[in-house]
């Protein structure tokens, strides 16, 4: 017996890869699992395709139609993924994983419109609303600014931005704004 999976389009997770170092081929195997719709941008496109990924979409300047089938090319005007996101969100995509070398700044504006998590060289950050509850081990690195941080429970700085899980269990994050934060952890 078989199982088969039948997934919509724009319900999975859509990846947009704007670093494809920001993650190890082990997770980065692990998000290519159920086939996402991939974006990216001429400087990952060449690690993609010596990989044999299929690109879905590619924001660049140049013609990249005879290298795969079914490319979809969008020109490339100022940031690749504030654009990435506008087309997702425009294709009433849900959610989207992103590889990036940077955390972008405007990220927080969109989030009400798209499920966002974001992979930094080692990092996995995701973002949050008012509140964050999860159970974490002793000695787990968190990052968030500090300085929309309200209350907590189960963490001490340790450095700017930067905190450490006391004791196995749950930690408690309160924030003093309404907007979305971004908050990490080491993966």
């Amino acid at each position: 017996m078989s199982s088969h999976h039948v997934v919509r389009e724009s319900q999975e997770p859509a990846l947009i890869v704007q670093a494809h170092d920001a993650l190890d081929l082990e997770y980065f195997g692990q998000l290519l699992e159920w086939s996402p719709t991939i974006i990216t941008n001429e400087e990952s496109f060449d690690f993609l395709l010596s990989q044999g990924i299929k690109v879905d979409v590619i924001f660049s300047n140049s013609d990249y139609s005879n290298i795969q089938d079914h490319i979809k090319q969008i020109p490339q005007e100022g940031n690749f993924i504030e654009n990435s996101l506008i087309y997702l969100i425009n294709q009433k995509y849900n959610a989207v994983n992103i590889l990036c070398d940077e955390l972008p700044k405007f990220i927080p504006a969109v989030a009400k419109n798209i499920n966002i998590v974001l992979f930094y060289y080692g990092k996995r950050f995701v973002l949050i609303e008012s509140y964050f509850e999860k159970w974490k081990p002793q000695g787990t690195r968190i990052y968030i600014d500090e300085q929309y941080i309200l209350s907590s429970q189960g963490l001490k700085l340790i450095d700017d931005n930067t905190y450490e899980v006391c004791s196995d269990g749950f930690i408690k994050v309160e924030l003093n704004t309404t907007d979305f934060v971004i908050i990490g952890e080491d993966i």
